[in-house]
């Protein structure tokens, strides 16, 4: 097997080829807003948290690309240096349906850095939006497979940034998705789709190397496969996320009396005025029902395995996971 083949070969929809995933470097250098204040990203997260800006009307996002010498193995030995292929970052505005591509670089490109400049409009923007880098073939691969054959196939990708337009809601629906490279040491095993970070937030970390999974998840469709296998795909992580911050919660209250941080209030909040407390619970659930009730089966152990029973059947109805199954089923069934 090439030595490329585990991590730098995906999938384009059913067709297997080359792909060489981490090539792509990129880089923020600074950002400025309406041509004024000039501001510095934050490496550790690769987030720009521009709620902390003020009101501005139009941010500037200045960078660059450097395509990695493991480029060469997605091409033929006949199709390069430089290759047929141009290099862009795709701009996912999910929550107002904003996704477009940026031109970093035309065909041909060679191994090397190139600058990035990005003007995004503060109207057209809501929430998360996420710049990925990509390379793209322009032309038909004579050889065909393993290589991309045809033109406008993605050949090559890299770790995205995230910009935060608006400031994070700590109700219990402010319990992002962040993506991070697995094979990395520190991160959980490689092999993973995604994995739960309780430190210092919760936030459910997807594995950017299963870069079909990352491309679904932030795609900004409303209808046809990747919106209706992004629903599935949420509703799926979401049962195996509450599940952790309802057991996580219940063991702080369990050992405190109470909950200590403000995101497990609200998954109490949560708990107690949606159908995830009745289906817990029963009717007329309230707060300090939530908080006494996770006390006292957590505390048991007997209690706990049948909590863990009802929590697990819970979610899943609270998460809406069998409709939206189902309807996924239907729709791209043959």
């Amino acid at each position: 097997m090439p030595a490329n083949t585990r991590s730098s070969k995906s999938r384009d929809e059913s067709m297997p080829y080359h792909y060489a995933d981490g090539c792509l470097q990129f880089g923020i250098s600074g950002f400025s807003f309406d041509g004024g204040d000039v501001g510095s990203p934050d490496y550790d997260d690769r987030t720009i948290p521009l709620y902390d800006y003020g009101d501005w009307s139009e941010v500037t996002i200045e960078g660059d690309v450097t395509i990695g010498n493991s480029v060469e193995r997605v091409f033929p030995d006949d199709e390069g240096p430089p290759f047929p292929a141009e290099l862009i970052v795709i701009v996912d505005a999910e929550e107002t349906q904003l996704r477009f591509e940026k031109n970093v670089a035309d065909p041909p490109v060679s191994e090397g850095s190139y600058d990035v400049e990005l003007t995004l409009d503060r109207s057209l923007l809501r929430g998360d939006v996420v710049m990925t880098p990509r390379l793209v073939r322009t032309e038909p691969c004579r050889e065909g497979l393993p290589y991309a054959p045809n033109d406008g196939m993605r050949v090559a990708g890299g770790e995205s940034w995230t910009i935060v337009v608006d400031h994070p809601t700590k109700d219990s629906d402010g319990f992002p998705f962040v993506y991070r490279d697995f094979s990395q040491d520190g991160m959980p095993p490689e092999d993973l789709v995604h994995s739960f970070s309780k430190t210092p937030n919760p936030k459910m970390m997807i594995n950017d190397q299963n870069e079909n999974v990352v491309d679904v998840l932030q795609s900004g469709n409303t209808y046809g496969f990747r919106p209706n296998m992004k629903r599935l795909l949420k509703a799926d992580f979401g049962v195996s996320l509450w599940i952790q911050l309802v057991v996580l919660t219940g063991t702080t209250i369990a050992e405190a009396g109470e909950p200590e941080f403000d995101w497990q209030e609200g998954v109490v909040e949560e708990i107690s005025e949606s159908e995830l407390g009745t289906h817990l619970f029963g009717e007329n659930v309230d707060y300090e029902i939530v908080v006494s009730e996770l006390s006292d089966r957590i505390s048991d152990p007997s209690k706990l395995r049948e909590l863990i029973t009802d929590l697990c059947e819970a979610v899943q109805l609270y998460q809406g996971y069998a409709e939206d199954l189902d309807y996924f089923i239907q729709e791209h069934s043959p």
